[in-house]
């Protein structure tokens, strides 16, 4: 015997089906947002005064484009230079570990009074809990954070708030973000990847606005 739903039950499904595919939506257009920052500076712009660029370890590029940007402060004789400091590199990372994501120039300018390698830190609050620490120490004014598109928007604000309570007073804050991902700002809705680590992402971004 055919059975047939009721024309209750197969509206009340048809609304949840509407229901879920509007949240999706929602979450979707707002997840976008993400990658909706100004960068305030370029590789190639002009370089603000500023004690240490702060880069969040989790990819070559990351690392690599910290490089190029510190060594042009180096070309260009800017006093003092700024410290490259490492954030959240795990127990194990040392001076050799960056050897190969630096390009040779960088590596052979780069002495150890430059160089700060934070290996304490586990996610983006302590890598800001560590930083802040450190910019109390030596009385910093000015940092550039250097991260993944995806995760600008949240470190930065993260970074903000921690530095502010830490210290009692802004840090400004530059932020030049690398696009390490096999998709693009524009079209992360298109591959699997890009759709879980930006949702990831938002997820992570509403938390960290609602407790911080």
């Amino acid at each position: 015997m055919e059975r047939r739903f009721s024309p209750f039950i197969s509206s009340v499904f048809l609304l949840l089906v509407g229901l879920l595919l509007g949240a999706l939506t929602i979450v979707a257009l707002s997840a976008s947002s993400l990658y909706e920052f100004h960068e305030t500076i370029r590789l190639d712009g002009v370089l603000p005064k500023t004690d240490a660029i702060v880069v969040l370890a989790g990819g070559r590029k990351r690392i690599r484009l910290a490089g190029r940007l510190w060594y042009r402060y180096v070309q260009e004789q800017k006093i003092p230079v700024p410290l490259l400091y490492i954030s959240g590199t795990g127990p194990y990372f040392d001076r050799d570990a960056i050897v190969d994501r630096l390009e040779p120039a960088v590596e052979e300018a780069l002495e150890e009074r430059n160089l700060v390698i934070e290996r304490e830190s586990e996610n983006t609050l302590e890598n800001a809990e560590w930083a802040a620490q450190m910019a109390q120490e030596l009385n910093w004014s000015a940092i550039v954070l250097i991260t993944s598109s995806y995760h600008m928007k949240r470190a930065r604000y993260v970074f903000e708030r921690v530095m502010e309570k830490r210290l009692g007073r802004s840090l400004r804050i530059d932020t030049l973000a690398v696009n390490q991902s096999p998709f693009s700002a524009e079209e992360w809705q298109h591959t699997w990847k890009g759709i879980h680590v930006t949702l990831l992402e938002y997820f992570k971004w509403v938390f960290y606005r609602t407790v911080l």
